[in-house]
């Protein structure tokens, strides 16, 4: 595989992480109603923390699952996948959890970072 083939495939890993790593910022001010939210309850409901869980399974793909793939075929649809749960979590914030928009937006961002694709580097030789 020649170099600029190599960086060409290693800029599709660079482009979806940013893109959806700047997603998260810019979805809250189109899908979001707007109005003000209500705050939280004392006696609120602790599902919002479902949110936290979506961020947790996307980190064991990162840190567990992507490390042991042996090629780029395979790693790309679980970087997709951990990315796009770490990315659910902000449109739970969003759409049914509003008032906790913000922690889940935070977490999301997180989420998101891990996955900054300096790994891929490992499945294209020539390129770090």
């Amino acid at each position: 595989m020649n170099t600029s083939e190599t960086r060409a495939k290693m800029a599709v890993w660079w482009i979806l992480w940013a893109a959806l790593q700047s997603g998260i910022y810019i979805y809250p001010h189109f899908l979001s109603s707007g109005a003000a939210h209500p705050q939280s309850q004392p006696g609120d409901s602790l599902i919002w923390l479902a949110g936290f869980g979506l961020v947790a399974v996307s980190s064991i793909i990162r840190w567990f699952v992507l490390p042991r793939t042996q090629n780029a075929e395979a790693a790309l649809p679980l970087f997709i996948v951990g990315i796009a749960m770490a990315e659910s979590a902000c449109f739970l914030g969003i759409f049914v959890f509003p008032t906790h928009q913000q922690e889940l937006i935070v977490w999301s961002a997180l989420g998101i970072f891990q996955f900054i694709p300096y790994f891929a580097g490992r499945f294209y030789k020539g390129v770090e």
